[in-house]
């Protein structure tokens, strides 16, 4: 029966277009849903086909944290709602509703939502376009 109840909540955790539970990183509580993507990027025609712009929108169940990962390319993060905890090269940072940062994607850094209420953001993205529409940019540390 245990292990009935793990593979439904893993189900019902890839059930958004991002299935976080895929990825080999050790995390919980995150939710995201893609809300605008671009393919074709204008007088960068030269980017075309090699690039693309995404936006998703990630909401951090309380207690909700992901441990050490990178991403597929680099971002700004803009909290909608809450407020995030974030480590990157051992520094520790507290960002809270209307704050924005960037990320390289590169480096290695954690998140997490230690209140008692979801935290909302929103992550600009420039990505490969190897990367499908159905796939996040998370890639564990290598």
């Amino acid at each position: 029966m245990k292990k009935l109840s793990i593979f439904l909540s893993i189900l019902v955790s890839c059930s958004s277009p991002f299935c976080y539970a895929e990825n080999k990183i050790d995390l919980k509580g995150f939710h995201g849903k893609l809300r605008a993507q671009l393919h074709e990027l204008g007088y960068l025609s030269e980017l075309n086909g090699k690039y693309q712009i995404r936006v998703t929108e990630v909401t951090i169940d309380p207690q909700g944290y992901m441990k050490d990962h990178h991403h597929s390319g680099p971002g700004i993060r803009c909290i909608v709602s809450g407020e995030l905890t974030y480590v990157i090269n051992n520094e520790k940072t507290v960002y809270k509703t209307g704050d924005c940062f960037t990320e390289r994607g590169d480096i290695t850094h954690t998140s997490a939502n230690p209140k008692v209420k979801p935290v909302k953001l929103l992550n600009f993205e420039l990505l490969p376009s190897s990367i499908k529409d159905t796939e996040n940019s998370l890639q564990p540390v290598r």
